[in-house]
């Protein structure tokens, strides 16, 4: 007890004896020693004294509590739909749980799975073409699903958390028109941060369609020699140069490397896959004679149906056969010119498979045992109809429905597809500068053609940005990192930015570094051989010794196929894993180990060739000088 509260006790025990002696009477009546008037006073004052202690008390809690929430900063924000929003949905008000889930805007969802892969508690999984919310319940607050969702505006954010969600930023562009912020210039692709072939190539035939109805809308303008310049020629300008073509456009196609170069650095023998699987394929080049060598998944279907077949006879082999050819003739004529007679061959082969596989299907829905009575009853009855289609579903499947192929085939066909559209495009010329002019409706193009990097300059009413997302690799920030050294009397850099053919390195030791999706599947090209989406081991004598080093974690962009891939190979001893370790030290013949944390040397191991492949200089500078804004 303090000073003061033994001066106060005494105070008020004064102040009561005071009031008993000279207030209440000598006669009045006593209660425990006291009058009705000092009991009545101990009430007033010690509710007097409580009220202001209590007072005082809260005054300085109050004050103590604000100046710790104005040094805390503003208020927490809780993420919440907006009315803007609740409309999209078509909702009056949102009745779904209060804690934080994801909610899918079902008109923004392109179904890329981008945000099932990036959600570690499996609330999400894509439905009818589209991601949903199948156990929200489940949802930890990650928000990786939206920061990795690629639209914008996003297709899915998570609501009820006050996290902050980092997404990669992303040129402004309007989601229907693909138009940036600069008017007349648009951009699509993987720059847009939409990073899917099938989805480049559908933008690259809507945007010009978009720009014809532009054009044909607005005045001419005079001093421009093409109606829509193209920069960049990967799958997405590709298919928008055909696309201008077939449209009638005068079009200018520029690529500062080789046309489809995007793919053609992919490794040789990669499987590339075409996500969605629940979009058809649409755009300015086609899949038409890709998917008839071996299927993404290995297995034959019509070894199943042989039972069937045997039953039925020769008059099934044979119809099978006569209908493919009917089917042949017409299919044909949608494969490039250039590739006809080596396709032939397989078109006629799937289309039998798949002929096959449909009608010995339809029978098993009327019965099963007596096949050729089957076959006569319910087939024969309705053939041509039954046979039409069926021949509209494989049409549609090898047209539209393609899953992927492997990245020579893909090349082969889209080259020819370019070719038989006789589209032009100017290869090994940069593009430097991209202005609006001022004295009319039209873009001025810089560029620079060739190792002599000959100026040239063009103008075009409206401009396609449909280049990648990489610019320059990053480095590896080595003191000696343009090493060059001696491979077989050959003088060459020990650090690669890239691998296009694995197969050109055999017994080496190598080290991968990276820890995304091309990191991941160089290293396993590395170590095996490709058939498909499946891999096998390398023969012995073409085995390299291949090292992993990854800073952290793998990214979680990597593919589940990846990974599986990755960690199988490191299960059996042929990819060296490490997580945690960096590169300290590089030698001709020698690269010395770190602990990325602590910066402890952890050992020196033999190397021919490092593959730095972590990422490049994103396009960002190139698009703010156009005037494009980045958010």
């Amino acid at each position: 007890m303090k000073a003061l509260h033994i001066f106060v006790c005494l105070a008020l025990i004064a102040l009561l004896i005071w009031v008993n002696q000279t207030i209440v009477p000598d006669d009045a009546v006593a209660y425990g020693g006291l009058s009705w008037v000092g009991w009545a006073s101990i009430l007033l004052v010690g509710f007097g004294v409580g009220f202001l202690a209590i007072f005082n008390d809260s005054t300085r809690a109050f004050g103590f509590f604000r100046s710790r929430d104005e040094k805390a900063g503003p208020p927490i924000h809780v993420r919440k739909l907006d009315s803007a929003e609740l409309k999209e949905l078509g909702l009056d008000k949102y009745r779904g749980p209060s804690y934080p889930h994801p909610v899918i805007f079902p008109e923004r969802c392109i179904g890329c799975q981008a945000c099932v892969d990036a959600c570690p508690h499996d609330v999400l999984a894509i439905v009818d073409g589209t991601a949903a919310a199948v156990a929200p319940d489940l949802c930890m607050e990650d928000t990786a699903c939206q920061a990795e969702c690629p639209v914008n505006p996003k297709a899915c954010i998570v609501i009820n958390t006050a996290k902050e969600v980092r997404s990669l930023p992303t040129p402004t562009r309007d989601g229907a028109s693909f138009q940036t912020n600069v008017p007349g210039c648009y951009i699509i692709g993987d720059v847009s941060g939409v990073p899917l072939i099938k989805n480049a190539v559908k933008e690259g035939a809507e945007v010009i369609a978009n720009i014809a109805t532009d054009l044909a809308g607005a005045p001419p303008e005079a001093k421009a020699e093409y109606d829509v310049a193209i920069i960049g020629i990967g799958p997405g300008g590709a298919s928008a140069a055909a696309a201008a073509s077939e449209a009638k456009l005068r079009y200018l196609g520029i690529e500062q490397d080789k046309i489809l170069s995007t793919i053609e650095h992919y490794p040789k023998g990669k499987y590339i896959f075409f996500k969605p699987d629940t979009k058809d394929w649409f755009g300015g080049i086609s899949v038409a004679g890709l998917g008839l060598t071996k299927a993404k998944y290995g297995g034959d279907a019509n070894s199943d149906n042989k039972t069937i077949i045997d039953a039925i006879g020769s008059q099934f082999a044979d119809l099978v056969r006569q209908q493919a050819q009917t089917f042949h003739t017409e299919l044909i004529e949608k494969i490039p010119t250039a590739l006809r007679q080596d396709l032939s061959a397989p078109l006629s082969a799937k289309l039998e498979k798949e002929l096959t596989h449909r009608i010995a299907t339809f029978l098993r829905t009327k019965g099963s045992g007596d096949w050729a009575s089957l076959y006569q009853t319910h087939f024969l009855s309705d053939r041509d109809n039954l046979i039409a289609g069926f021949r509209s579903e494989i049409a549609d499947q090898l047209q539209t429905k393609i899953p992927g192929d492997q990245r020579e085939n893909i090349l082969d066909v889209w080259l020819g597809n370019l070719a038989d559209k006789s589209v032009s495009i100017n290869e090994n010329e940069s593009c430097k500068a991209v202005q609006r002019a001022q004295d009319g409706d039209y873009f001025t193009i810089k560029t620079e053609l060739g190792n002599e990097k000959a100026p040239h300059t063009y103008r075009a009413r409206r401009v396609i940005i449909a280049i990648g997302l990489r610019g320059a690799p990053n480095k590896l920030r080595l003191p000696n990192e343009d090493l060059k050294i001696a491979i077989e009397g050959r003088e060459e850099a020990k650090v690669i930015y890239g691998l296009s053919n694995p197969m050109d390195f055999r017994g080496k030791h190598l080290i991968v570094v990276g820890g995304g999706n091309v990191a991941v599947e160089a290293a396993v090209d590395l170590i095996a051989v490709r058939d498909g989406a499946a891999i096998s081991p390398r023969k012995a004598e073409d085995m390299n010794k291949v090292t992993m080093l990854i800073r952290d974690n793998l990214a979680p962009t990597v593919k589940f196929g990846n990974k599986l891939q990755l960690y199988n190979c490191s299960d059996e001893g042929l990819i060296d894993l490490r997580f945690g370790v960096g590169i300290k030290e590089m030698r001709e013949k020698e690269v010395v180990l770190e602990n990325v944390v602590t910066k402890e040397e952890v050992g020196t191991i033999p190397n021919d060739y490092i593959f730095a492949l972590i990422g490049g200089e994103r396009p960002n500078r190139f698009l703010e000088s156009i005037g494009i804004t980045i958010k």
